[in-house]
């Protein structure tokens, strides 16, 4: 992620960006959502505070950082189209799976938006810097505007302020870990693969 690889290298400073093969990016994000959503429900016993709500360490949000800043419009698109999937499964109501799979997608953009004006129009190369401070402000929009969306539709759980701060540090804990897991992926990736190696018969000097 050091290079700038997404849609965010290029289109105005208040914009996302559509990438090309756009809609293939869609798909790739909306389906890696599912299965993060799937996979972090595996440990929903150990970090669950609200079950299929709010964990304590919640993979999904890497998925979703990942998403706006490699493919932008693209990418919230995703996300929204695997969120819907999700609350079809949880055979959710349209209007409050609509609302949920929204407000998944909006968090992501508004934090790349309030980073964008905030360097006023300067470049923005995917870092880990970058990574962690869209990951910050994702975590931020997402939990109050899930809030938002239990208080129109109401859990039988409480929602109070202290699952406010469970849901932000849950985001930030699963993007950060998202993170290091894809890191140490890569790394692994670039020690296994095959060196070059010289041939002694080819005539080319050391």
């Amino acid at each position: 992620m050091g290079e700038q690889t997404g849609p965010l290298g290029s289109g105005k400073p208040e914009g996302l960006g559509w990438p090309s093969r756009g809609l293939l990016w869609a798909l790739v994000f909306a389906v890696i959502y599912i299965i993060a959503f799937q996979l972090n429900r595996i440990f929903d016993p150990f970090f669950s505070v609200i079950e299929a709500k709010v964990s304590m360490i919640f993979l999904p949000a890497f998925v979703r950082v990942a998403a706006i800043l490699v493919a932008g419009l693209a990418g919230a698109v995703g996300l929204f189209a695997g969120a819907m999937v999700l609350g079809f499964m949880q055979e959710l109501a349209p209007l409050p799976n609509f609302s949920q799979a929204a407000f998944t997608a909006l968090a992501p953009c508004l934090a790349v938006l309030v980073v964008r004006f905030a360097l006023a129009g300067k470049p923005m190369p995917i870092t880990l810097s970058l990574f962690l401070i869209v990951a910050l402000f994702a975590s931020i929009f997402n939990s109050l505007l899930h809030h938002v969306f239990w208080d129109l539709y109401p859990l039988v759980e409480p929602v109070t302020l202290t699952t406010f701060w469970q849901m932000l540090v849950g985001d930030l804990a699963g993007a950060f870990l998202g993170f290091g897991c894809f890191a140490l992926l890569i790394r692994l990736a670039s020690v296994m693969r095959p060196q070059k190696t010289t041939d002694p018969g080819s005539g080319s000097s050391p």
